[in-house]
């Protein structure tokens, strides 16, 4: 079945060609998402066209706020946070294979994360992240209980985040008894509530340090929530408070509507501001208007191709501008309403359809 051949792939990439497994998986989709369906029909796209991953057509994330696009029953529903429009302009994200997602979050984390405990160490983890208790439908909050059940130490791993943000006082008796202890920590956090964590930090003027190899994983989030920190200025409140260098903050790109992340490889030595997709994802950048790949140094909308949205919508397109660079693509802001206009005309394609 499909779904166990991309599971496969996720750990094994010998066991299946992305190519032959990315043009499976878009005939399985064809089949079972009726508006993705028409959408293919109406531009004279079918399995029996379609010879490259790179011809399945992209399904803006704007899509997932007025249509359903499932292959299967929801098991898991997932919301982005709404915090620049309100609540209906929340993009919806129907998932049948939240295991898929487990198993994608496996397959790319630890890399990328605990380079240095490996896939079996367990650790402190501290997370400024919602528990999923508190937010049921956020796909972050599904990821982070993940990460604490998986790779977390029990005993030493806390969640500081509550109804108001970020509960300093949680936090700080974690990072005193981390810096005692003296082994490597890891901090889950939007850049948001690093931001108002540091910034409490700074208010009670209390500086830590925390144990050679800790790290930070970042994962975004400013948005509609506080005025824009550059990341300069982040970074360097992180090592001042915290003692944690620019060199371990790692950065997530990911979103509601995407099953899998891509990561910064600060911690293997890596560009820390270039993103990289897992070897299951294909990341292009797309002309605004045209929707044409764009060369490389040239800005474009970030399109991903993941085949752990298999469930879903297989290529989609976002509102991020990026530019590629390598075999990765650093993040230019996001795109204004005037630069996406091939993406408003999809969503009407695929409304139309």
């Amino acid at each position: 079945m499909i779904v166990e051949r991309v599971t496969r792939f996720l750990t094994s990439p010998q066991s299946d060609s992305f190519e032959d497994l990315a043009l499976a998986a878009f005939a399985w989709q064809f089949e079972r998402v009726e508006p993705y369906r028409r959408l293919c029909e109406r531009r004279g796209v079918s399995p029996r066209t379609v010879t490259d991953w790179r011809q399945v057509p992209a399904v803006p994330t704007a899509a997932f706020k007025t249509l359903t696009l499932a292959a299967a029953p929801a098991q898991e529903i997932f919301r982005s946070s709404g915090t620049t429009q309100g609540e209906e302009q929340r993009s919806v994200h129907h998932q049948p294979f939240p295991d898929l997602y487990r198993a994608a979050i496996d397959a790319s984390f630890p890399r990328f994360c605990l380079p240095y405990t490996g896939v079996a160490g367990r650790l402190p983890i501290l997370s400024l992240i919602p528990a999923r208790r508190q937010i049921p439908d956020s796909s972050l909050s599904f990821m982070a209980d993940h990460i604490l059940a998986r790779w977390g130490d029990p005993e030493k791993s806390v969640t500081a985040f509550g109804p108001r943000g970020v509960e300093a006082a949680p936090a700080r008796s974690w990072t005193g008894a981390r810096q005692r202890e003296g082994k490597p920590v890891l901090v889950l956090a939007t850049a948001f509530a690093l931001v108002q964590w540091l910034d409490a930090l700074e208010r009670l003027g209390l500086k830590f340090r925390l144990p050679p190899g800790s790290a930070i994983f970042e994962t975004g989030g400013f948005k509609g929530r506080t005025a824009e920190v550059s990341r300069e200025d982040l970074l360097a409140r992180a090592q001042s408070w915290l003692g944690v260098p620019a060199t371990s903050v790692v950065r997530e790109y990911g979103m509601a509507e995407l099953t899998s992340q891509c990561y910064t490889g600060a911690l293997l030595g890596d560009d820390p501001d270039l993103f990289v997709a897992p070897h299951w994802a294909r990341v292009r950048l797309l002309d605004p208007e045209t929707l044409e790949e764009v060369p490389a140094g040239t800005p474009g909308l970030v399109c991903v191709f993941d085949l752990g949205n298999l469930g879903s919508a297989l290529q989609v397109l976002t509102e991020d501008l990026g530019v590629a660079e390598g075999d990765g693509f650093r993040l230019a802001g996001r795109a204004a309403g005037a630069e996406l206009r091939g993406c408003s005309l999809v969503v009407e394609e695929l409304r139309g359809a």
